[in-house]
Formats: C-alpha cells, sequence, structure tokens
C-alpha cells in the first residue's frame, strides 16, 4: 500500500489559481467550431464579456482525503462513519484506499452580474455572461484537480477523474450534503440548500478515487446519460480540449 501524501481529513486551499475563458471557448460551448466567429458589434461583446467574466471571477479550490474503511455493493464508507451511496462509484473506485473530496467556485459576484443584466433586459449579455461563468468554474476545478493527480503520481498513486453527485451514475444528490460536511466548504463560501444545490450557483463539487488499479475512462462524462450534450461537459471539453 503506498504512503498518501495527504493527511486524511484536513482540508487544504488553493486560492491562486488562474481561471481563463475566451471567445472560442464560448463558440465551442455553443456549439460553433474554433472557425466561426461573429461579426462586428457581436464579437465585441463576446470579447467584452470574456473580459468582465474574468474580472468578477474569485477562483478557490478546496480538497479533502479521506481514507475508505470499506467499500460495499452500493456504498463507499469512510472513516468517520460517513457513507457515499452509489452501485457505479462502489465499482468503478474498488481499488482505492481513499477519496479525495473536492470544491471549487468563482464566487458570487459573477452570478449577481447576470442577474443584473436579466432585470435590464439584456438577455444576450445576461446568457453569455452566465456560459462564460460555466467555462471558468470548470477551469478551476480541473485545474485544482490536475495539481492533486500531480501529487499522486509523484506519491506512486493515481487519481481517478473526479465525479459528481446529481449525474446519472450517482443520482443520490442528498451526498451533496456529505460532500460538504468531508471538506471546510464554508472558507469558500459555499453553502448548500434545503434541496442539496450549492451556493454560489458556480461551484462544483466531486471526488476522486485515489489508489493503483483503476478501470475508469480519462471523463466522467463517459458514463453519464447525457453523454457530451450537457453545458458542464461543453464547458469542460471547451476548457480542455477534449
Amino acid at each position: 500500500m503506498q504512503k498518501i501524501p495527504w493527511r486524511s481529513g484536513e482540508t487544504n486551499f488553493i486560492r491562486s489559481l488562474t481561471a481563463t475563458v475566451d471567445v472560442d471557448k464560448l463558440l465551442a460551448m455553443e456549439g460553433g467550431g474554433k472557425g466561426r466567429r461573429p461579426d462586428g458589434r457581436v464579437m465585441e461583446l463576446y470579447n467584452d464579456i470574456c473580459r468582465e467574466a474574468i474580472a468578477l471571477a474569485q477562483p478557490a479550490f478546496a480538497c479533502a482525503y479521506h481514507d475508505l474503511v470499506a467499500i460495499e455493493e452500493d456504498r463507499l464508507s469512510l472513516q468517520g462513519g460517513k457513507i457515499l451511496t452509489s452501485r457505479f462509484l462502489a465499482a468503478k473506485l474498488a481499488p482505492a484506499q481513499g477519496i479525495l473530496v473536492m470544491l471549487a467556485t468563482i464566487g458570487p459576484r459573477l452570478e449577481a452580474r447576470v442577474k443584473e443584466y436579466q432585470e435590464r433586459g439584456d438577455a444576450l449579455a445576461a446568457y453569455l455572461l452566465d456560459m462564460a461563468g460555466s467555462a471558468l468554474v470548470e477551469s478551476v476545478y480541473y485545474s485544482g484537480f490536475q495539481q492533486l493527480e500531480l501529487e499522486a503520481a509523484a506519491a506512486g498513486l493515481e487519481a481517478t477523474t473526479p465525479f459528481g453527485p446529481g449525474h446519472s451514475y450517482w443520482d443520490n444528490l442528498a451526498d451533496q450534503e456529505v460532500i460538504f460536511s468531508l471538506v471546510d466548504a464554508g472558507s469558500l463560501g459555499m453553502m448548500l440548500t434545503d434541496t442539496y444545490l450549492m451556493l454560489p450557483r458556480k461551484s462544483i463539487s466531486g471526488i476522486s478515487g485515489v489508489g493503483r488499479g483503476f478501470t475508469v475512462a480519462e471523463y466522467h462524462c463517459h458514463y453519464c446519460h447525457l453523454r457530451c450534450t450537457c453545458p458542464l461537459s461543453k464547458a469542460r471539453r471547451a476548457v480542455t480540449g477534449k
């Protein structure tokens, strides 16, 4: 068994991440290609929105490693008695020694600005800024995860692609409450509503299995019934190019 490079249960923060979005990413999320360019004033709006989104974003990422006590048919049991329920995850993370619990956000300022655009009746600016926010939070999430992936590799370990509650392979949204109990979400300014939705709205949660010998696809989108058609998947592809 390999030595884990993180202390179990301790939250680590990464606040120095650079989140980026550009016109190519917005067009990719809309389903367009790199060869497509809006004309004149519309192109100017796209560029302005990208600059505004980056200025409004407050990128923050937190993670905590937790040892696994047992993996049963439909659940992951962690030290301290916490349980995550998913038959799919129990199968895919079977070789894991533990899991990384991760949260990422760009803060509330961008969504407040989207609301301002909506109240002014500027539907296009609101739509584009909201979409830029999705790309930015994906950028933060995967940038933070890639740092953890490198730390795991340096210790001779693998970190699986991140998986998140609410997707078709992990439909128990109540597990968000467990995730938020396993990492210091409050220090990121993040919270859950009574229906397990995250605030700020431009936030992402997930876990990654840590160990060796996994047989897992490169991205969790391969396992979701939506495949690569949802906005988050488009944002991820716009950020990573894959």
